[in-house]
This record gives structure tokens, C-alpha cells and sequence, in this order.
């Protein structure tokens, strides 16, 4: 194994562990993973694998509730501020009607290795299944606050549990996408998105340990560390094998980790 390593780090492969027991998380298992190597481009990366038992994703609820948001600005040139309409609606009435709702995605940002943690989606996913996307995210529930859910995500999809203080939020980015998926059908999704980034090395210094990354089966199929610049390259001509993102929404979250990179 050592001599594996080894290796790995002298041709820049990203080793994530094993998943291990963690204590506190009853929404959803977090089975047993193992390494394997994916080619993503010219790029080649060691990833972090669900087990594939669980055959379904537990996060999605239909009846789960969502605030409803009034429509962003006509001018809005990509980024807004989500205003509450006062109307809740379940999940699946909101993506089939197109209704404006609430979501957060956080990024794990490691500055010193210019690298970025993202995640395959579950093939179970309502929109986007399988492809590649932010390190976590998730819709707010109605009564849930923006930065509780950051936090919560990024503990539920990866298993990190980070102090609220190092889950910082830069910008909110407007959305509008429209799928089909072969088992929930067509979907509109209209959202305003919160976006976070948490530091690694900030991370680390506060827990006093490593990051270990324990993606949920079901929800999460893969977790691995990309290179930052071929993230922005991925983004910007969009590449089909990752969730579209507008130009607003790439250009403002790598200024916003270049303003991390600057501030140590």
C-alpha cells in the first residue's frame, strides 16, 4: 500500500480514504467505499466510491416542502436575492411547475494542492443524475435557514463536519434549468443558489486532524479532487459530463477562491 502512495502523490493522483463509522448521522448510512481511478479528460484521479447498496436517494422526499420565490429581477445578469412569496409547495409540484426556489452549494477549496472537491451525482438524483457538480449542495426546507443547510449538506453528502464559521457564503447565483430523467420525468428548475466555500487548510487547523471525505450511497456515487484550472476549463466550455453553470456563476466563484488564496 505504501508503495501505492507513493506513486499515486509523485503523478499527482488525489487519494481519498476508506469511509469509517461516523457517529450522529441518522438521515441517511454511510456504507463502506473503495478507491478506483477515473479518467476525466486528460485528467486522472483516484476517487472515493459509494458501495452501490443503497439503490435509491434518500434525500429526495416529493412531499418535502419548499419556500416559494418570487422571480429574480428581468435584469439580473446572473445573480439576485431570493425574496419568500409566502406559498410553501412539495418538491415534485415545484420542479414540474418551475417555481422559483432556495438551494446551497459549498465548495471545498484545498489551496495548497490548487485543487477542488466535487462529486458524482446518484444515478437516483430528480435532475442531473450522474454527472459531475459542486463538492455539496442541497435545497432549503421550509424553516431551514441558508447557511444551517450549507452546513448540514456538506456533513450529510461527504461527511464533513465543519464549524459554521469556516462555512462562508461569497454570492447568489440565479438558475434556470430544464431535464428529463428516465425515472422522474421532465423538470424545470428555477433556483436561486447560495454558494459557499470552505478552506482545507482552514479546515484542518480548526479540527486538528485530516479531512476525510464518506460520501452517502444513494446520493453521492463518487467524491474526487480536481485540478482548479481544469475545473474552470470543464465549466467554461461546458463540458457535458458536468452540471452547466452560467459564465456569471464560474467567473464569480473563482474570484471569490482567488480572494480566499489572497487572505492567507
Amino acid at each position: 500500500m505504501a508503495a501505492v502512495v507513493t506513486l499515486a502523490s509523485i503523478l499527482g493522483y488525489s487519494v481519498l480514504p476508506r469511509r469509517t463509522a461516523l457517529v450522529g448521522l441518522v438521515r441517511r448510512g454511510f456504507p463502506t467505499v473503495s478507491g478506483s481511478c477515473k479518467r476525466l479528460g486528460k485528467r486522472v484521479s483516484l476517487s472515493t466510491r459509494a458501495a452501490g447498496q443503497v439503490q435509491e436517494d434518500l434525500s429526495y422526499s416529493p412531499a418535502e416542502l419548499f419556500e416559494v420565490m418570487q422571480p429574480p429581477e428581468s435584469s439580473h445578469e446572473g445573480f439576485g436575492h431570493a425574496r419568500p412569496t409566502g406559498r410553501t409547495k412539495p418538491r415534485s409540484e415545484v420542479h414540474k411547475d418551475g417555481d422559483w426556489h432556495h438551494s446551497v452549494h459549498v465548495w471545498l477549496h484545498d489551496q495548497q494542492s490548487d485543487k477542488v472537491l466535487i462529486q458524482r451525482r446518484s444515478m437516483y438524483k430528480d435532475t442531473n443524475p450522474g454527472k459531475l457538480d459542486v463538492s455539496a449542495a442541497g435545497h432549503i426546507t421550509f424553516g431551514d435557514s441558508s447557511h444551517d443547510t450549507a452546513v448540514k449538506e456538506l456533513s450529510e453528502e461527504l461527511g464533513i463536519v465543519a464549524p459554521p464559521d469556516l462555512v462562508r457564503k461569497y454570492f447568489t447565483a440565479v438558475s434556470e434549468e430544464k431535464g428529463e430523467t428516465e425515472k422522474f420525468g421532465s423538470y424545470i428548475c428555477r433556483e436561486f443558489q447560495d454558494i459557499y466555500i470552505v478552506r482545507k487548510d482552514e479546515l484542518e487547523s480548526k479540527i486538528g486532524s485530516k479531512v476525510e471525505v464518506k460520501v452517502a450511497d444513494g446520493e453521492v456515487d463518487e467524491a474526487l479532487w480536481v485540478n482548479t484550472a481544469h475545473l474552470r476549463k470543464s465549466l467554461e466550455q461546458r463540458d457535458p459530463e458536468y452540471v452547466s453553470r452560467t459564465g456569471s456563476y464560474v467567473s464569480a466563484l473563482f474570484e471569490a477562491m482567488q480572494s480566499e488564496s489572497s487572505c492567507q
